[in-house]
């Protein structure tokens, strides 16, 4: 049996999170709306696989994502989205990611931001939906 109520109670996280990105993203923080990307992508993923009573533990998004897509056909499609956002957890955070002298911060763009934003939505719209369907079959 789905558990709608756990499903949609990370879904409403995953949409906050996504949401965060606009102003960072508006304010040139492009470093923060990538790193909020995977997080949002993270937690719609987990929606999914905890709704189903699913393992969901780490972060990379590569492992939830091969997870989830047996669980919803529609993520299949978003490989190249899973992959670029899995890119943004750990270098947009910490320095040492980065070659001396760098920063996150320095290292990032509106695009990189703006493709962050577009690939989140775009996951968490086909997550909703196949969690929209199994709590219909589960009524």
């Amino acid at each position: 049996m789905f558990d709608c109520s756990e499903a949609r109670r990370w879904l409403r996280q995953a949409k906050y999170t996504l949401e965060a990105m606009k102003p960072d993203i508006d304010g040139g923080f492009y470093s923060w709306a990538c790193f909020k990307g995977h997080q949002a992508t993270d937690y719609a993923l987990k929606a999914l696989l905890r709704g189903a009573g699913l393992e969901s533990f780490g972060h990379d998004l590569v492992v939830l994502w091969s997870r989830a897509k047996e669980i919803c056909i529609g993520l299949n499609e978003l490989h190249e989205c899973i992959a670029f956002l899995n890119k943004m957890y750990i270098p947009p955070l910490y320095p040492d990611a980065w070659a001396r002298e760098s920063t996150p911060f320095e290292s990032y763009t509106r695009r990189d931001a703006s493709e962050s934003l577009r690939c989140a939505g775009e996951i968490i719209r086909v997550v909703e939906e196949c969690i929209v369907e199994a709590c219909e079959d589960s009524a």
